[in-house]
């Protein structure tokens, strides 16, 4: 098809590409690719011998998770008119049943709850949560499938209460089946501060045998027409040596901004974080930037790595970790097509781990396409990964495409690898939920510092549950 229309739009014959001697081929361009060998990823050993999972074309089945907490006391809050009780004891039912196939004990829950949905006053729900804060772990809220419901929930929750939630839409409810539990769970499990899995030892990278600490940062921005909504940065960052567990700071910055402007102060934080929970000082840092166009990465590498050096420095003078800097971007439009005999599922795409990186790659500086994801509808559309800098000689690029394929693969909340590395995403995440917290308010840009108070998550869950996010 996109062939035909090439031949169909004539560039060659028109008038203005003769006249500068240049001609566009209605051929496809040929470039040599790899397929990257995908990790073996570890669950429980004790629960099975064979707890180790070989990714087939990017998918895997879950088993026993790699560690995880009971979940004895929780509730079912139903904010939805329409949901019946039996939807809610069926979902009851389908969470004890893939808990003991996952290898979480789930106890049952307290009575479900209803309650109309808080479209307007949210005084009811508080009460709901003071007195369920040290009764139960979790709280699953279903949630109306329109509405403003969730901002709500989760305003409430993490913004003034400080307990976990777990939000459920009704249609997803009244569909419950054991798929969607299985999926729910891998959620769960990861606010409750377990794991889910690991990379196997004999997968593990080279930089992983180290004390490394991942880190993810994005910043998203308003629309051009949302003239008073402020630009959101995210960074998240790992803090086990397993790197699955990340937590996340969140700052508002005036709207287009693109240097995370407070950067230096987050990444004080998520050392001290680091430190807190591993007793390891990180010898290396991995930073994966996202939302970064070619004409900022000089600005960018300036002010950010910069920050990240101060931040080191300003705890210990002596503290010197090595940083990788990597920019991961999707917004492009290079697409890549296997020959017939390589296509790859339904979609006949290019297979998951596919990577590219020479013919039209930077002449000299290190970059690489990562089609990292199997598409599940259309063309798989590859990750493009640009290095900025590297104060470690050792880490050639082979190890770059490898740790950043690997971590496609630690994403809490599917058991397939996605299109970007886990703290990528982590930091999306992130960022959306800042919105949340901002939905329905007004914001003051000529007072950001106060607006940051007003997305500040309660100490409790930040500290208690870090992946509360996810």
């Amino acid at each position: 098809m996109i062939l035909f229309q090439m031949r169909m739009v004539g560039f060659n014959d028109d008038p203005c590409v003769k006249e500068f001697g240049l001609s566009v081929s209605d051929r496809f361009e040929k470039v040599e690719a790899r397929i990257l060998e995908a990790p073996q990823l570890q669950y429980n050993i004790q629960a099975d011998r064979r707890n180790i999972v070989m990714p087939m074309k990017g998918v895997w089945r879950p088993k026993s998770f790699l560690s995880c907490n009971k979940l004895t006391h929780w509730i079912i809050l139903n904010l939805d008119r329409y949901t019946r009780e039996d939807n809610l004891r069926h979902f009851e039912g389908e969470m004890q049943k893939m808990g003991r196939s996952l290898g979480m004990d789930i106890g049952p829950a307290l009575s479900p709850y209803s309650m109309p949905s808080p479209t307007r006053n949210t005084n009811e729900l508080m009460e709901f949560f003071k007195r369920m804060k040290n009764k139960v772990q979790l709280v699953v809220v279903v949630i109306p499938d329109k509405g403003d419901c969730y901002a709500k929930v989760k305003q409430v929750a993490e913004l003034n209460i400080g307990i976990l939630t777990q939000c459920v839409k009704a249609r997803t409810m009244s569909r419950m089946n054991p798929a969607t539990c299985s999926n729910i769970l891998l959620k769960v499990n990861s606010k409750l501060n377990g794991v889910n899995h690991t990379l196997a030892p004999i997968s593990r990278p080279k930089c992983l045998q180290r004390p490394v600490m991942i880190v993810g940062a994005d910043v998203t921005h308003p629309s051009p027409d949302q003239t008073e909504i402020p630009s959101v940065a995210a960074v998240s960052a790992s803090h086990d040596p397993k790197a699955f567990m990340y937590n996340v700071r969140i700052r508002l910055q005036p709207p287009r901004v693109e240097i995370i402007e407070d950067l230096e102060n987050i990444m004080k934080e998520q050392l001290r974080f680091f430190y807190k929970s591993t007793n390891y000082k990180p010898e290396r840092i991995i930073f994966f930037r996202d939302g970064v166009s070619e004409g900022q990465f000089a600005q960018v590498l300036n002010s950010e790595l910069n920050a990240i050096r101060r931040a080191c420095s300003s705890l210990d003078q002596e503290f010197k970790p090595k940083v990788t800097f990597l920019v991961v971007q999707k917004r492009h439009h290079t697409r890549f097509f296997p020959r017939d005999e390589d296509a790859d599922g339904r979609n006949r795409n290019v297979p998951a781990g596919t990577v590219v990186d020479r013919e039209i790659t930077h002449p000299t500086e290190v970059d690489f396409y990562l089609v990292s994801h199997a598409s599940i509808q259309g063309v798989s559309r590859p990750t493009k990964y640009r290095l900025l800098w590297n104060d470690d000689d050792d880490m050639t690029e082979d190890e770059i495409e490898e740790i950043s394929y690997y971590l496609c693969h630690m994403f809490s909340r599917c058991t397939r690898s996605v299109s970007y590395p886990a703290p990528t995403y982590y930091a999306h995440l992130a960022a959306y939920r800042a919105r949340v917290y901002l939905e329905g308010a007004k914001v003051k840009l000529s007072n950001l510092a106060m607006e940051q108070q007003r997305c500040a998550v309660v100490a409790d869950i930040i500290s208690g549950y870090p992946m509360f996010f996810v």
